[in-house]
């Protein structure tokens, strides 16, 4: 971890180090990985000595926000290893809409909370325990309520994240989430290689960053356009954007993309592509040479090498290639993370202080931490 003490003391240094920020967290990715990998083992056996390891016919992933892309990326290695029928559920779309007599003793449902205090996630683990279901509460802070409403605590690990827009906590639990899965299938998933491909990506980010913040700085509104396995990557990198910038964000995969919203390409538009070398490249390909025609704002996050296969006239930030895709949003966030931060702090905020820092006290959509890390 010897580059990321480097980033560190050159990103934090001095009095920066005595107080968490959501730079820190970016920057501590790598590390927190490696913690996930030497804890993995124990702590999925803990899982599967309190609810078993099936067979499960029906496998649902439930969470909000950060959570919810997390379940998202998850999705992709459950239907790889598994016949059974996976889902992505919102709290609210599960609690209201959902058949609950559908669910059974072969009903594992994973609620995914990073601090176990999303009341919407905790409901559904608590209705998944009525009706019967095997719950498991995916969550860094198990000491916090959420960690009594499922049978077991899958802890991902992540280490104290006191700031509201979660970036380690994102790929800890995505990284914990693959290796239960892999786990519970009984098949051999290796993610050693990802802190040094998360330094990589840090590496290959810092030098990019400054110029590609100071051109988001002014941007009216962003589209992120990454499907597949990167969906997961193109709505968290959303979601930070959101939270700290402030501007309108649109999500789409190249298909999606394509029928329709296509209409609103502007030179003015800015639009971020996320590229990996899954079966969908030569279908984005054709996306990005059009958007290029047609927009003076196009960056390309991608594997090494993409830049040789495509002329690429605005910005390209290369990213590790030659992995099993399912990996990729483990670090193609890397990116949309440090420019959400850096954008923010241009524009004179703090990205660790929410805009309104009561908010889920007064909606009653989450449990108040104890130190309100809201304020920032």
């Amino acid at each position: 971890s010897a580059a990321s003490d480097v980033y560190k003391r050159q990103e934090l240094g001095g009095i920066h180090r005595m107080k968490q920020t959501m730079k820190s967290c970016i920057l501590e990715q790598p590390d927190t990985i490696r913690r996930v990998c030497q804890n993995a083992e124990k702590v999925c056996d803990s899982v599967y000595s309190i609810v078993g390891k099936g067979p499960f016919d029906k496998i649902y992933l439930i969470g909000s926000g950060t959570s919810l892309h997390a379940a998202i990326a998850a999705k992709y290695a459950f239907t790889k290893w598994f016949d059974a029928e996976v889902q992505v559920f919102t709290p609210f779309d599960f609690l209201y809409y959902y058949p609950h007599y559908r669910l059974d003793e072969k009903t594992l449902i994973l609620g995914i909370s990073q601090t176990a205090r999303s009341i919407g996630t905790i409901h559904c683990l608590e209705k998944g325990r009525e009706y019967g279901a095997k719950t498991v509460m995916v969550t860094a802070e198990p000491d916090n309520p959420g960690g009594k409403s499922a049978e077991a605590i899958l802890d991902t690990c992540t280490g104290e994240e006191l700031v509201g827009a979660k970036t380690k906590g994102f790929t800890s639990t995505i990284a914990m989430l693959y290796l239960y899965a892999a786990g519970l299938a009984g098949k051999e998933l290796d993610i050693s290689l990802v802190p040094k491909w998360m330094e990589q990506s840090l590496r290959c980010t810092s030098e990019e960053i400054e110029d590609f913040a100071e051109e988001y700085k002014s941007a009216p509104s962003v589209t992120i356009i990454g499907g597949g396995t990167l969906t997961a990557a193109a709505k968290e990198g959303a979601l930070k954007v959101l939270e700290g910038v402030r501007i309108p964000v649109e999500v789409y995969d190249v298909e999606e993309y394509m029928h329709g919203p296509y209409h609103c390409l502007e030179k003015w538009s800015y639009l971020i592509f996320l590229v990996n070398e899954g079966p969908g490249v030569e279908r984005i390909k054709r996306m990005i040479q059009f958007a290029q025609e047609h927009s003076d704002h196009v960056t390309v996050i991608g594997y090494e090498g993409f830049e040789k296969e495509i002329e690429i006239k605005g910005r390209f930030i290369s990213l590790p290639g030659g992995m099993d895709e399912i990996l990729t949003p483990l670090f193609y966030i890397i990116p949309l993370q440090w420019l959400a931060n850096d954008v923010t702090e241009k524009k004179g905020r703090h990205p660790e202080q929410s805009r309104y820092p009561e908010f889920h006290k007064m909606l009653g959509s989450k449990y108040m931490p104890k130190v309100n890390y809201y304020q920032g």
